[in-house]
């Protein structure tokens, strides 16, 4: 089971870490328009946030049945940030999805996306620590 969910959670950040920093870059070239590629981002999110939430709950799973260790606790807070923040996440994706075409709620859909961009860094940050704590065999 441990194997299992390192693989999960190197997966999940590979591929964030490439769709983030590759295909959204590079989609915006392509296109020529952030707004295009926000319509594109805005369907792919909802796979993106779906995935998350199930690896974070499988990762509290996973948690809870394995031997306890010194850090436990501080794991335990990680992963229920985790799943808070993706929470998060659904909520500020579904007032962006619902204001993305309205130009009188312009600056507020820029707050959101910049309020989302920070979780979901913050959650990159959590699960980079988590495989760090894997590679030293401590998970």
């Amino acid at each position: 089971m441990k194997k299992i969910t390192e693989i999960l959670i190197c997966l999940w950040w590979g591929g964030f870490t490439f769709y983030s920093g590759i295909v959204v870059p590079v989609g915006m070239r392509v296109l020529g328009s952030h707004f295009l590629m926000g319509k594109i981002t805005q369907e792919v999110t909802n796979y993106i946030n779906w995935l998350s939430l199930g690896l974070f709950i499988w990762l509290a799973y996973f948690l809870k049945k394995s031997p306890d260790s010194q850090s436990i606790l501080v794991k335990e807070i990680l992963v229920f940030t985790l799943i808070g923040s993706q929470l998060l996440l659904f909520l500020l994706h579904s007032n962006m999805s619902e204001i993305i075409d309205n130009q009188s709620f312009k600056s507020v859909f820029y707050l959101y996306h910049k309020i989302y961009l920070i979780v979901s860094t913050c959650i990159w940050m959590i699960v980079s620590y988590f495989i760090f704590l894997g590679m030293r065999s401590e998970v």
